[in-house]
């Protein structure tokens, strides 16, 4: 008789499961085996924090869950990052950790913790298995990942129903398949179509909430018949290429967000494609009439938008590109002007043989070396706010970043989940010092997997956003500052190649040799936070 554990196993199968990533445990043994014996592979990782950011990776660029398996105890507390950045990136994952066997929880409390109760807050829904309709379970588990406004669902295992009996699987079940979108209402598209049309200067703001790939096209058909300028946030980057006529900027928090800030005080209506707020740093989005066209409802407590439309974005952006279009006051030279005095304010700083080379330049020079296609994983810290807005990307999917948490060391297994999922697409993450040393390990993971990927670490020697926002409120910087870490020495002893760049000649060498490396590279770079304090 199957048991529970081969239960789940089958049903995550079925659905097109080919990973699961994270960290073994002798309360997993079961479930580790079932999912062996039925091909999908365990991706061992060094931290289940770091699993749990490739899962959900995994789950962003694929748009079905990624899965992450932790032991009990430690095992599922170490997952707690992860899955709060899921659930505020809006990334579909099924999370699974051990429980405490039943028999014995009553009196051991050994290891015991309510984890449904810890999950419960950062979970679509959180709950444990008991060894009844495991696979009915495990299904509307992975429904609920993906259905409305994506995010992370947590089940439990308990070690005794993880060998239990369990009564034969359907034969006949069925992978995950979504509903068709339902179209708003055609009098609420009118009217929207309506307010767009009498706006006399619309801003379009492009976010997570919709599919980059499905709905791109009808994007970019509607844009041009509208001829309404648009900014991306830094999770939708290249669902308009940066090349674009209309495009302005990357909004939220990023490098020369003033600049911005002063666009949306001339717009008089903003029109969200899939903004989602969890990306905002700033509620921007209140000071205007606000239209929200997405998979899902993006209202908050205190944010309720003028209009929302909620359904099949490509159908939506459809029929408004088919309704007929308003005369706006936007102009060609008031958009260039915009893009200059932005451009200018990122600008790098000149070398003067200081601390060590411009961060701006230093991106300025990846993008120019790098391919077109290239996937960006980028950190969080003060590097995030620059080459947020100086890296170009002109394709859905290929930067990708926590902005809605912004938790730090997530750059690093980022990258190596998007090049297990593109194998033949270039992968470089960018990292400061201080994120690279939370997540060092996943190093030997990198290399042990044989993911050739770039790994552009920034070092300044601190946590300098930290130290900005210190001295901005009038504060001594304090707990910012640390030792300098020989991340091109310890390398190798993670089996990747290591290289330090003091200058651009061994910059632009670097790079260009890690692009056709077998194995990966760690470039660190030091240098000079003059950008940053400029900058930001």
């Amino acid at each position: 008789m199957p048991t529970t554990a081969d239960a789940v196993a089958r049903v995550l199968a079925v659905n097109g499961v080919r990973r699961v990533y994270g960290l073994p445990g002798g309360e997993i043994a079961e479930i580790m085996a079932a999912c062996r014996r039925l091909g999908l592979a365990f991706i061992l990782t060094r931290h289940e924090n770091a699993a749990c950011i490739m899962a959900s990776v995994t789950g962003e660029v694929t748009r079905r869950p990624g899965v992450v398996l932790a032991t009990v105890g430690p095992g599922a507390t170490n997952l707690v990052n992860g899955v709060a950045n899921a659930f505020l990136e809006r990334a579909p994952l099924l999370v699974i950790s051990a429980q405490v066997a039943t028999s014995v929880a009553p009196v051991l409390p050994h290891q015991r913790l309510d984890l449904e109760a810890l999950f419960r807050p950062i979970t679509k829904w959180s709950c444990t298995l008991t060894g009844k309709d495991t696979a009915g379970t495990v299904q509307r588990a992975l429904d609920i990942a993906v259905e409305g406004r994506p995010g992370p669902v947590y089940l439990a295992l308990p070690g005794d129903v993880a060998r239990m009996e369990e009564i034969p699987l359907d034969p006949l079940l069925a992978p995950y398949r979504s509903s068709p979108a339902v179209a708003p209402p055609a009098s609420d598209v009118q009217r929207a179509a309506q307010m767009i049309s009498e706006a006399r200067k619309p801003l379009a703001l492009v976010g997570i909430g919709l599919d980059p790939t499905v709905t791109r096209p009808s994007l970019l058909r509607w844009l041009d018949t509208a001829r309404i300028p648009v900014a991306v946030t830094p999770k939708a980057k290249g669902l308009v290429p940066e090349d674009h006529p209309l495009f302005v900027a990357t909004c939220t928090g990023m490098a020369g967000d003033r600049f911005f800030s002063e666009l949306v005080k001339e717009s008089d209506l903003l029109i969200g494609v899939g903004f989602d707020p969890t990306e905002a740093i700033r509620p921007f989005y209140m000071d205007r009439p606000f239209i929200s066209v997405a998979e899902y409802g993006v209202a908050e407590p205190a944010f309720l938008p003028a209009l929302e439309l909620i359904g099949s974005v490509p159908d939506t952006l459809d029929s408004l590109a088919a309704k007929p279009g308003g005369v706006h006051d936007w102009t060609p030279e008031t958009l260039t002007r915009f893009r200059q005095a932005l451009a200018a304010h990122l600008a790098p700083s000149l070398d003067h043989n200081r601390p060590g080379l411009s961060p701006a330049g230093v991106f300025g020079r990846l993008r120019e070396l790098t391919p077109r296609d290239t996937i960006l994983t980028v950190d969080t810290g003060a590097h995030k706010l620059l080459i947020g807005q100086i890296w170009r990307s002109y394709q859905p999917q290929t930067y990708l970043v926590s902005h809605g948490l912004s938790t730090m060391g997530q750059a690093l297994p980022a990258a190596l989940a998007a090049k297990l999922a593109h194998p033949n697409r270039p992968v470089v993450a960018v990292t400061g010092d201080g994120g690279l040393a939370m997540v060092l390990s996943e190093l030997e993971t990198a290399s042990r997997l044989e993911l050739p990927v770039l790994v552009v670490v920034l070092c300044d020697r601190g946590l300098h956003l930290i130290r900005l926002h210190q001295e901005r409120k009038g504060f001594q910087a304090a707990g910012v500052d640390f030792g300098p870490i020989d991340f091109a020495g310890i390398a190798p002893g993670l089996g990747c190649h290591g290289v330090r760049a003091r200058t651009w000649p061994e910059f632009d060498a670097a790079v260009v040799a890690a692009l056709t490396a077998a194995r990966p590279t760690v470039v660190e770079v030091p240098v000079d936070p003059a950008d940053y304090n400029r900058m930001l």
